[in-house]
């Protein structure tokens, strides 16, 4: 478990502490939402990114043919 030292104006701490946003869980629970967020964040961007190169998303026929083929060939690797 790591600790963690932060340093906040008087103001802004008095808020914290009267909403008890300084507590151990409260932080934690902070910390994970801006994990989340950050990573929806991320994953939306890529699929932006896909979207805009115009590219046809695949079936699921299409998904499940290049995993027989992948699955094909490294059978024959092994071989």
């Amino acid at each position: 478990m790591a600790t963690i030292q932060i340093f906040l104006d008087d103001d802004l701490a008095i808020q914290a502490e009267e909403l008890g946003l300084l507590e151990a869980v409260a932080i934690k629970s902070l910390f994970t939402e801006e994990i989340q967020r950050r990573r929806l964040d991320r994953l939306l961007s890529v699929a932006d990114k896909l979207a805009a190169a115009g590219d046809e998303p695949m079936s699921a026929e299409e998904v499940q043919e290049e995993i027989r083929a992948y699955r094909k060939s490294n059978r024959a690797a092994r071989a």
